[in-house]
Order: structure tokens, then sequence, then C-alpha cells
């Protein structure tokens, strides 16, 4: 009926013999769409997301280091560039990169060697920073160092390959379903990874003197090291 939102109205006539009985059905209600339909994607691409940051990796495993070392302050930054990278790589690979990538193997070898290098690199500082004195050279990661990171970083290229290919909405345009599933990432990084970095800085106030924050050290070095496997699986 006119002015009537959900409701229709209908007549409908049936004959019975010559007596001709006339049934009326009217203002039926008829439910709405649901509104929520175009955003279904929405919330499996939070519980997606949520998973694969954080669950152990080298970022999670240098925010735990960073966080220990400086406290949760001074890893913020780090926590800031850790979910800009990520935004970052996930438009990288609904721009095509990803696909590129896999037709030129040798570009993704050559990733894996510098990621390998770097994380080995990180932790042969972080087994330092147990007895390291010069907090002059030894600091927490920027905003950029950390952005930088995540294009070497193996679980994030998995993280946003799967993010983008499988969650990004078909109801939106290619670039406005892009940016809906990196911004929706980056919101979620940013919790796990304070998490995270907030244990680091917890587990620092616990640890007195120079032998135990040494034996720390190492245990996370050896587990940033063990990272390194998943390179190359």
């Amino acid at each position: 009926m006119p002015g009537t939102a959900g409701r229709q109205a209908r007549t409908v006539a049936a004959s019975s013999g010559s007596g001709g009985i006339r049934s009326i059905v009217q203002d039926r209600w008829v439910e709405p769409a649901v509104a929520c339909l175009p955003m279904a994607w929405f919330l499996p691409l939070v519980a997606f997301s949520f998973v694969s940051s954080v669950t152990p990796g080298p970022n999670n495993i240098l925010l735990w280091a960073s966080g220990a070392r400086f406290g949760l302050p001074r890893t913020v930054p780090h926590v800031i560039g850790t979910a800009l990278g990520v935004g970052a790589m996930a438009l990288a690979v609904a721009a095509g990169l990803g696909a590129v990538i896999g037709a030129v193997p040798e570009i993704g070898i050559g990733m894996k060697l510098l990621g390998t290098a770097y994380l080995l690199y990180l932790a042969y500082q972080v087994a330092g920073a147990g007895v390291l004195s010069r907090p002059d050279v030894e600091r927490p990661l920027g905003v950029l160092q950390a952005s930088a990171f995540q294009w070497i970083n193996p679980k994030v290229w998995v993280f946003a390959l799967g993010a983008v290919t499988t969650f990004r909405p078909p109801d939106l345009t290619v670039v406005v379903g892009s940016v809906a599933v990196a911004a929706t990432m980056m919101a979620v990084v940013v919790p796990s990874s304070l998490i995270w970095a907030g244990a680091g800085g917890v587990l620092g106030r616990w640890l007195e003197g120079p032998r135990s924050r040494r034996v720390v050290s190492i245990v996370l070095a050896a587990m940033l090291v063990a990272t390194v496997a998943s390179v190359w699986l």
C-alpha cells in the first residue's frame, strides 16, 4: 500500500461454483532485506586477521622483545608501523603485486633471502640486548622501519594474499573493497600487536639483573631464528 513501508496489499479472487466466493488477503507483512548483508564479509575478515596477526611470528617476537627491552610506550611506533605495513601490503597484493611475484619466482627467492638475512641480523641484536649498555645505539624500530619490514616478512605476504583474495567484498568496487579489507586488517593488527608488546613490557618489569635479562634475550633471539624456517616453507 502506498505510504506503508514493508507492507504489501494484495487481493486474491477465487471462484467457487456460482457463488463467486471472493477471498481477500491484504496487508501481509514482508520482511525487508537484511541491511547488514553487504557486510557479511566483515566479521570473518576480522576473525581471520586476528588469528593471523596474534599467532607467533617474526613481527610478534620482535614486538615482545622490544616491549621487554624498551617498554610499551617506546614500542608504540613499532606497532603503528607494523599496521601500516600490513595495510600497504594488502593494497599492493590487490594491485597485482602478488601475481607478479608468482609469475617471476626469482623475485620471491630474492625477498626470502633478504628476509632471512634481516631476521638473523635482528636475532643477533636481540641476543645482545641483555648485555649491551649503549642505549643510544640500540633503540626500538620506528614507524618506517617496522612498515618496511613487512615487505620481507613471509607471514605477512600469506596474510595479505589470504585476506584480499578471500574476503574482498564482491558488492563493492575493486578499489573500495581493497581499501576496506586493508583498513580492517590494520585495525585488527594494532590491538594484536599491543598484546605482544605489552606482554614484553610486563616481562621486562619482572626481570631484575643482567643475568636474567641475558637469558630472556637469548631465548627471544632463538625464537626469532626459529621463525626463519617459515620463510622457506
